[in-house]
């Protein structure tokens, strides 16, 4: 073992522990950011759109609107009917073999046979999930506002529930309000996403009175 081994061993032990260090700090952070989220503890931040007297934006994420809607589409149902069937043959007989007698078998037999498709198209309804509009949810103190083509305002006293669970495509913020449309619901995307339910918590939660 040279002499510059003990020095290199200890450099890459202190690189390791701070390279651990530095991930703990992070993860530490982290946690006490979502603590501070869901006990009110919000900065406000500057949004685009125009807010109401004494309103304040705290959260802002990319959004898109999706409602449960009705649209008809084509069924093609197809049937197949048989054609009769077209039979040959020849009876087999006595022939003459040379060690003796003999009797052949009936000599042919042939089938023809077709079919005749039937088809027949009808209108059905069904009912599909659609992205109706896209924009942007902001959180204030106030309500929750979605901004796109067109603008819904939810205040928070007029929501009867409100949910988010986490999914592939994003968080799903499902509500429930008078005069909603049907099983409308919003899917939250960026970066910040995830902490949206702490975000609604720690609004409503602790900065309503």
């Amino acid at each position: 073992m040279g002499l510059l081994d003990p020095l290199k061993k200890m450099s890459s032990a202190a690189g390791q522990s701070k390279v651990f260090t530095d991930i703990q700090k992070s993860i530490n952070n982290y946690q006490d950011r979502k603590q501070a989220i869901a006990d009110g503890n919000i900065e406000p931040i500057q949004v685009s759109a125009r807010l109401r007297t004494n309103e304040k934006a705290f959260a802002e994420f990319q959004a898109k609107r999706v409602v449960l809607v009705k649209e008809s589409v084509n069924r093609t149902v197809t049937k197949s009917k048989k054609k009769g069937v077209l039979t040959r043959a020849v009876s087999g007989g006595l022939l003459m073999k040379p060690f003796g007698l003999g009797r052949f078998g009936a000599l042919g037999g042939a089938a023809t046979a077709g079919s005749k498709s039937i088809s027949t198209t009808r209108q059905q309804d069904v009912s599909k999930l659609k992205t109706i509009d896209k924009g942007s949810i902001i959180m204030t103190n106030q309500r929750i506002l979605f901004i796109g083509k067109e603008a819904v305002s939810l205040p928070y006293d007029e929501l009867v529930a409100v949910n988010f669970r986490a999914t592939i495509s994003g968080v799903v913020m499902s509500v429930k309000y008078t005069g909603m449309l049907k099983d409308e619901r919003y899917v939250l995307s960026g970066d910040d996403a995830r902490k949206a339910g702490l975000y609604y918590k720690g609004i409503v939660g602790k900065m309503i009175t």
